[in-house]
């Protein structure tokens, strides 16, 4: 059996033995290679804040061992995401990106055969992930609306992960909008001199913003995110526009979420003088609300009260479900009218404490509802009742109504649980009854490289790759960290079984099979 926790040596890359070393404040991963010896990397800059998420979540390490021979593994993830590579052609050679043909050496633009089979297969899954187009950049294909039609014929939600460059032409906007998919826009920040030190193209700027201003104009639904890198000593500063930024969105933008600067770049392409990492970015937050207090959960708490908020109706597709408490941390912010107050803003005691009392009860009465059927009108009433009892003191006492309750907090809490019993979206009782409205929701999200990967944080992975093995031609996936270390080779093979196209007309599927002949 392999080791409870292993990752990757440094110098080798072979897979190693690890654990973690807390000092000075910091916790590094530390790798113990047989060949090369010890190295070490900075996986958190809060070892108390690092520690606080594995304690209110409960974490004990797997039993199983993790080999990290993703290639070949057989341990079903059930991803609630799933990111395809359509294209790895860009409009931007930014040095700090992994993805694009400079750095792989090699065009990859299969045909439309290929997502016919991948996308087919992922609808399979149960349930159905919501899937990402992925590049490189995906708006440089000019079949991307053949794709996502695909996508939508095997009943598929799409999002488009984009850098928003093509987003500039009004016209192509609008069209990528009537496809209804979510746009993933990247955005670190409104200074020019942002994307001079990140992304090596200061004009891009410019035409990023122009592009969120076409999306404003032609979006007609509240689901775009924006992905910002964060990097200390470059960006940092710039946050609290950003959340400005949003709030002047939010008629289309439902979430600002972060991606600490990750060193996955070659020697000499980027320098950074420092490291960031997710705790880094929890304090960076902070600062940007300097007269509130913002915290960040762990996104795998939700686990814990899944069964209870099914019998409320509430909570309905859920990306993150059950991931380790180091990987994605989240909170929500709520519109003023005037900027957004973090969710701590409006509750009368830490937000921690109101998740640990949470997850407590929720724990108390998991045993009693596991018996009930939700789905069951008369059960779904009985644990109905069970969870309003068991949280009902907790809702209760816990927030801070005179800044959330339009009126008085004794009408308006029976008849917003009153309203979710007969089925009415949270959405709309809290826009109805309240001052918690044009939420945005704010994720950390760890793109992580071979130095800081450890398989504890993989084994219930929620984000994964999709794609054609080229070698058996069986539909697979492999976790969004692991990716990198394997999509060379896999791209490769792809590209050399179905080709490259370019253009609508040549990406046709008989075109394809000519190809391939």
């Amino acid at each position: 059996m392999p080791p409870a926790n292993i990752g990757f040596c440094d110098q080798c890359r072979k897979r190693v033995p690890v654990t973690h070393d807390v000092r000075d404040g910091e916790v590094y991963l530390v790798k113990n290679c047989p060949d090369c010896g010890v190295t070490e990397a900075l996986v958190s800059s809060s070892a108390a804040l690092w520690q606080r998420k594995r304690d209110l979540y409960g974490y004990r390490p797997p039993s199983a061992g993790c080999e990290m021979e993703c290639r070949g593994c057989t341990h079903q993830h059930h991803p609630r995401m799933v990111f395809v590579e359509v294209t790895n052609r860009c409009n931007m050679n930014c040095p700090i990106c992994i993805a694009n043909i400079p750095t792989m050496g090699f065009e990859f633009d299969p045909p439309l055969a290929y997502f016919e089979k991948v996308l087919a297969e992922v609808a399979k899954m149960a349930p159905p992930p919501v899937v990402h187009m992925f590049g490189g950049e995906p708006t440089v294909r000019e079949d991307l609306f053949d794709i996502i039609d695909i996508a939508h014929r095997h009943g598929l939600c799409v999002h488009v992960n984009t850098n928003g460059l093509k987003l500039e032409d009004e016209e192509y906007c609008k069209a990528l909008v009537e496809k209804d998919v979510a746009v993933l826009f990247s955005c670190d920040g409104r200074d020019p001199e942002i994307d001079r030190r990140l992304r090596g193209v200061p004009s891009a700027c410019a035409r990023r913003l122009k592009g969120l201003d076409n999306l404003k104009k032609h979006s007609k639904k509240r689901w775009d995110i924006i992905m910002c890198c964060v990097a200390r000593h470059i960006n940092d500063q710039h946050i609290a526009d950003l959340f400005q930024f949003c709030h002047d969105h939010t008629s289309h933008i439902k979430g600002l979420y972060f991606i600490p600067l990750t060193e996955t770049w070659e020697p000499g392409a980027f320098e950074a003088d420092v490291c960031t990492t997710i705790e880094d970015v929890q304090e960076i937050v902070d600062d940007a609300f300097p007269d509130d207090r913002v915290e960040y959960l762990s996104l795998g708490l939700q686990h814990h009260l899944n069964r209870a908020l099914s019998f409320l109706g509430v909570g309905g597709r859920q990306t993150f479900p059950n991931i380790h408490p180091n990987c994605e941390a989240g909170t929500h912010f709520f519109s003023d009218g005037q900027r957004y107050r973090p969710l701590s803003y409006f509750l009368k005691r830490p937000l921690e404490e109101v998740a640990a009392e949470a997850v407590r009860r929720a724990r108390k009465i998991d045993a009693k509802l596991a018996k009930l059927d939700p789905d069951d009108p008369a059960q779904r009433r009985r644990g109905q009742r069970i969870v309003l009892m068991t949280f009902a003191g907790l809702l209760l006492k816990a927030p801070y109504f005179k800044r959330i309750m339009k009126g008085s907090r004794w009408l308006g809490v029976p008849r917003i649980l009153a309203g979710l019993l007969i089925g009415r979206p949270l959405r709309e009782q809290l826009r109805r009854h309240t001052w918690l409205r044009d939420g945005l929701a704010s994720i950390i999200l760890p793109f992580e490289e071979h130095h800081s990967l450890e398989s504890e944080r993989l084994y219930k992975c929620g984000a994964a790759f999709a794609f054609e093995d080229p070698d058996t031609g069986e539909v697979r996936t492999i976790p969004v960290c692991t990716w990198t270390l394997y999509k060379d080779g896999i791209m490769r093979g792809i590209t050399a079984k179905y080709g490259t196209v370019r253009g609508r007309e040549a990406a046709s599927p008989a075109a394809s099979a000519q190809q391939r002949s």
